[in-house]
């Protein structure tokens, strides 16, 4: 994708998943290498079948995520590159209904009503790292800035507060994906370990996003 200020969040962190200018300046150096890397997996890989179990496709040192959690309210920056457009990006960061099949940690997700660029969505979901599990419901209200914005806030749910941003930045022929998100979790996480789960989780979970951007747009289907 063209650079995104991502949160579509929707996806993202089930659970736990913030806006960061600082985020936003990568150091460019780092940056080229980790764009040749998924142009090549773009261009050179040949496609996969859809599913949890596709290959990495990119490394995850293009996704930065940053955790602050003083105990109470957990928020979360990340920021990554995809080598599609925001147009194309967009279409799967929005396929809310289609989020099980290629994000693992998502068992269930439906539009429930949708008006004009609203939506209601509702999602379950489970994740797991070591030793620590959380399980996850929420219903969100989706406000849509299409191709720009996607702004979520948890209506109800296993969290006592729940808000995402994820913003889509063109960056030539790459979308910067730039996500937010302000979380206060059902329970108390220990802050060294809560932090290292949610980062784990916030990689993973972008991970899987951009290799389903790179298996749709090697298919075609972008």
């Amino acid at each position: 994708m063209c650079k995104i200020h991502v949160v579509c969040g929707t996806l993202l962190l089930n659970l736990f998943i913030g806006s960061s200018s600082a985020l936003a300046e990568v150091d460019t150096r780092k940056e080229k290498a980790s764009l040749g890397t998924i142009q090549d997996a773009a261009m050179g890989a040949t496609s996969m079948p859809p599913g949890k179990s596709d290959p990495v496709e990119s490394p995850d040192k293009n996704i930065h995520v940053k955790v602050r959690n003083d105990g109470e309210q957990v928020k979360v920056d990340a920021t990554f590159v995809v080598p599609v457009s925001p147009q194309q990006a967009w279409l799967v960061f929005t396929d809310f209904d289609n989020i099980p099949n290629f994000v693992s940690g998502v068992v269930a997700s439906k539009v429930n009503d949708r008006y004009g660029n609203r939506l209601r969505v509702s999602q379950k979901g489970v994740t797991r790292y070591g030793f620590i599990g959380f399980s996850f419901e929420t219903v969100r209200e989706v406000n849509l800035l299409p191709f720009q914005r996607i702004h979520e806030r948890m209506l109800s749910g296993s969290m006592r507060k729940m808000e995402e941003t994820t913003q889509f930045l063109p960056e030539g022929n790459y979308t910067r994906v730039i996500y937010h998100a302000d979380i206060i979790p059902g329970m108390w996480i220990p802050p060294v370990m809560g932090n290292v789960f949610i980062k784990h989780e916030a990689r993973e979970q972008f991970q899987q996003i951009m290799n389903e951007i790179i298996r749709r747009k090697q298919a075609g289907s972008l």
